[in-house]
């Protein structure tokens, strides 16, 4: 064999080689998430970066695709929404992006944690959901009705009969006592005053607070306090509780019987709760937590 007929030989043998390396590398490829911390490892923390960008845009192109499809039609969803968006804009300051194509379903008798740090999007996600504001874009459905169909009346309707709302701060009115803050809130239905007091009277047993009625805000611990508050939401038979930060103000002995108590109206009332906190405790006492960062669901 002459000299370039041996050289071409060996060409070919490397590229034989080389093809059946390839092809073995092929069936053996590390799992991606084992291959990404490869490359974090090798380039640092701009390809974490990099990878994260990347990741974060195929989800929302699959979901997308996904709402195309109609899979995110969840008929059986108590609260769906679906590509919600919500920007703020003000005159000479940049557009903030609030939420970005949220898409999330909750069935009924759920006790859902909605949970991430400052400016994620948690208190806005909670007005979009209780129909105390309107998304830029995007579809939000509450107990079966899209609320975008809703004029501003029926929307205080729906409010005033479908949700109840527990704050972190209370917002009791300190000159009337636990009865008269409760029985307050049904003043807009057609109850008579005597039907309104007695049934204030049940839900403050009900929390725990039949010793307390006649209490003035101001003469009740912090954890009493929640619990008038959470005796007013549940006043007109709310399908749905929002919770934002209930416990923020409290200490975590009485943050625990608190959210206990939520677990306990939502099992004796099939009431659907949400619970915005940044708290990972109080998340681990729910059926599930959806984590929000930047405005979108993670």
């Amino acid at each position: 064999m002459n000299e370039v007929a041996r050289v071409k030989d060996e060409g070919n043998k490397q590229k034989m080689t080389v093809s059946i390396l390839d092809e073995e590398a092929s069936k053996q490829k590390l799992p991606l998430d084992n291959l990404k911390e490869t490359v974090i490892a090798q380039y640092g923390d701009d390809a974490r970066l990099i990878l994260d960008s990347i990741d974060e845009v195929e989800a929302i192109l699959l979901r997308r695709q996904a709402r195309a499809k109609g899979e995110f039609d969840d008929t059986k969803a108590i609260i769906h929404l679906s590509g919600l968006s919500k920007k703020y804009e003000s005159a000479g300051m940049t557009p903030v992006d609030a939420l970005k194509e949220v898409d999330l379903s909750i069935v009924q008798g759920e006790m859902v944690a909605v949970i991430g740090p400052s400016g994620s999007g948690k208190s806005t996600l909670l007005q979009m959901m209780g129909a105390l504001d309107v998304p830029t874009s995007g579809g939000v459905r509450i107990n079966f009705h899209e609320l975008s169909k809703m004029n501003a009346k029926e929307l205080t309707q729906f409010r005033s009969q479908t949700v109840g709302f527990v704050f972190q701060k209370f917002n009791l009115i300190p000159n009337l006592s636990a009865l008269e803050n409760v029985s307050i809130a049904m003043e807009s239905t057609k109850m008579n005053r005597q039907d309104r007091r007695s049934r204030a009277a049940e839900l403050l047993k009900e929390v725990g607070l039949d010793k307390r009625m006649s209490h003035l805000p101001g003469q009740l611990s912090g954890g009493e306090q929640q619990r008038v508050s959470i005796a007013r939401a549940l006043a007109n038979h709310p399908k749905i509780i929002y919770a934002d930060e209930p416990t923020g103000s409290l200490d975590s002995k009485t943050s625990k019987t608190i959210i206990q108590l939520f677990d306990k109206i939502r099992k004796d009332f099939d009431t659907t709760i949400i619970i915005v906190t940044h708290n990972p405790s109080i998340a681990k006492h729910c059926d599930r937590t959806v984590k929000i960062k930047d405005g979108r669901i993670k």
